[in-house]
């Protein structure tokens, strides 16, 4: 009997062992502009080369030459934190409204849902001092290019 726990219990811990993958370097969210200030891209960094950025984003990737690109702003928009906190207070109420059992409690809800979502909504705003959002300027510049590449490879802490 206790071989057979001892053995179910390896061959546990060793197919979890052998279903962990090495974990991939994390790459980051960039929006790219042109030099008219549109958005032309925003995806996560595949690959920078000399003269191209390589984004992905789902399951395509995007292909962007240096020359089109005049400034990048890394991870996400401000409004994306608020619409988060905005959605996260939303469902809390609304799983409350799913719960109510009478009118009152359906009232009570509704009102709940409301500030929560007005909370969270706040929560999110307050999140964006914290992001530290970075903005890489190029317009045609190589050595701000180079920069760039040496920054978005290096080491994070």
């Amino acid at each position: 009997m206790l071989k057979y726990l001892f053995l179910s219990i390896s061959l546990f811990f060793f197919a979890n062992l052998s279903g962990q993958e090495v974990p991939k370097k994390s790459k980051i969210f960039v929006r790219v502009y042109n030099n008219q200030g549109d958005k032309i891209a925003k995806g996560k960094i595949v690959e920078i080369t000399e003269n191209t950025l390589i984004l992905k984003k789902g399951s395509k990737t995007i292909s962007i030459p240096s020359s089109e690109i005049t400034y990048l702003i890394s991870k996400k928009s401000d409004s994306h934190n608020i619409l988060v906190g905005l959605l996260a207070g939303t469902s809390l109420g609304a799983y409350s409204i799913v719960k109510s059992k009478n009118a009152f409690g359906f009232a009570f809800s509704s009102i709940t849902t409301m500030l929560l979502a007005t909370l969270g909504s706040w929560v999110g705003y307050l999140s964006t001092a914290f992001k530290h959002s970075k903005i890489y300027t190029f317009s045609g510049d190589a050595a701000k290019w180079k920069g760039f590449k040496e920054d978005m490879y290096s080491p994070k802490n």
